[in-house]
């Protein structure tokens, strides 16, 4: 006996309907926890900087930060969204870079990096005219697996 093709679809359609009210029983398994590290994070955000991807950057930075001159959350916002938003290549290195542990769990982090316009910056390489390089002296603190930027300073050099 052969089946006719509306028995097939209506088979088919059973054994769908039968599968997604399975799928709605059961809820997915929780996607896995992978901590940050901050030997890896640092480099990242160098690199999210020359690949204008404000968004990872901020991702880093806490709401609540605040540095000893007032720049706070929206003011790096600002900043960081001034060189993602324009035309020209950005280029960014990082420098040098020492984390230690601070209180709390925090991790301060002093850092050097160099900014560019018009090209990325090659490790090692000369810094080309026109290029800045600030030092910034941050606490970082973990906001469930990411960690963020509380406080901090920075200086151009």
């Amino acid at each position: 006996m052969r089946a006719s093709p509306a028995s097939i679809a209506a088979f088919a359609l059973a054994v769908f309907l039968f599968g997604c009210e399975q799928a709605d029983d059961l809820e997915p398994p929780p996607a896995p926890v992978v901590e940050e590290r901050m030997e890896i994070l640092l480099p990242g955000l160098i690199d999210a900087i020359q690949a204008k991807q404000p968004v990872f950057v901020m991702d880093h930075v806490s709401t609540d930060f605040k540095d000893d001159r007032g720049l706070d959350y929206f003011g790096v916002r600002a900043l960081v969204e001034s060189w993602a938003f324009r035309d020209d290549q950005v280029g960014a290195r990082l420098e040098s870079v020492a984390i230690t542990p601070a209180e709390n769990g925090t991790q301060r982090v002093v850092a050097r990096v160099s900014f560019a316009v018009g090209q990325r910056l090659v490790v090692a390489a000369p810094l080309p005219p026109g290029a800045v390089t600030y030092s910034f002296d941050l606490v970082f603190a973990r906001d469930g697996a990411r960690w963020q930027a509380l406080r901090g300073n920075y200086r151009r050099e």
